[in-house]
């Protein structure tokens, strides 16, 4: 039940949203307690040091860190694929 819920939400000093991180950028202020980005609630647990450039790559499949969703810790293992060789002919007619 949400009304049942609720009644845990005071008790909440901050919150992580996982959705999408410019959600936390674009709302956060209409939240009375900090409301995180994955790779913000990384940094506050210690997870990972604080980066100089505010890492922007949340959807990209090369970011930086685990916080992101395409990151390479969250892929499963990729299947070498065979080869196979192909010949053509080409024909000139005239």
């Amino acid at each position: 039940d949400a009304g049942e819920n609720r009644k845990y939400w005071k008790q909440c000093n901050r919150w992580v949203q996982v959705a999408c991180p410019r959600l936390s950028i674009d709302w956060g202020k209409a939240f009375s307690k900090p409301l995180l980005t994955p790779y913000e609630a990384a940094v506050a647990l210690k997870e990972i040091e604080w980066q100089h450039r505010y890492p922007m790559d949340f959807y990209a499949n090369l970011s930086l860190g685990p916080w992101t969703v395409n990151h390479v810790t969250h892929q499963p293992p990729r299947r070498s694929r065979k080869t196979a060789e192909v010949s053509h002919e080409t024909r000139w007619e005239s």
